[in-house]
């Protein structure tokens, strides 16, 4: 679209004025997917997966504070095999083990397909939601994952399920099971998660 030749505007907005109309005209014609409607039923479909045993994966019981959850095996500014500085909270139980959100938010980033000792990512399977002051919650070495990116959660949701994935180890031959809980803020920068924690 031009400009008419010979036409006195008066202004910016007057000769913006049917630039503004043609693309309202083409922005109604285009058809809108509702973003419910484009996740609509994948999330029941994620959370029926199936296991390695190939049964559909059964819903249990979510914890409710760090007790029930597992205990801490490095605190946050301890030192791992991988870090001096561990800037999360390392909290170990049986692979299976529910893995609540500690806060509310939206699910910005999702990771799954990790194996055990995954060379692509130390973080294994993860989920991070960012909360409505902008800290983002990284959930890692997950073995299972139930929730999908945009999904609104609630704290105390379960979003997946502990594991090994990504770059773990044991000290006592175990499989190395764990969540490794991590909390960044608004300006990147870690802060110490167990404040989140009850």
């Amino acid at each position: 679209m031009a400009l008419k030749e010979n036409t006195t505007y008066r202004g910016y907005a007057s000769a913006i004025k049917p630039f503004i109309q043609t693309a309202k005209d083409v922005g109604e014609s285009l058809p809108v997917e509702k973003p419910t409607e484009k996740f609509s039923g994948l999330v029941d479909i994620i959370k029926q997966q199936p296991t390695q045993s190939g049964s559909a994966t059964p819903r249990q019981s979510v914890p409710t504070n760090l007790s029930s959850l597992g205990s801490i095996t490095t605190p946050y500014g301890g030192s791992t095999r991988y870090e001096k500085f561990h800037p999360g909270v390392d909290i170990a139980n049986k692979i299976g083990t529910s893995i609540p959100t500690f806060t509310g938010g939206v699910v910005t980033d999702v990771r799954t397909g990790q194996g055990s000792n995954s060379a692509k990512s130390s973080y294994g399977n993860y989920v991070i939601v960012t909360d409505p002051q902008g800290n983002k919650h990284r959930y890692s070495h997950l073995d299972k994952v139930f929730v999908v990116i945009n999904k609104p959660v609630t704290a105390g949701s379960e979003i997946g399920r502990m594991g090994a994935s990504g770059s773990v180890y044991s000290l006592s031959g175990g499989t190395g099971s764990h969540l490794d809980y991590r909390v960044m803020n608004a300006f990147n920068k870690y802060i110490n998660p167990l404040q989140f924690i009850k």
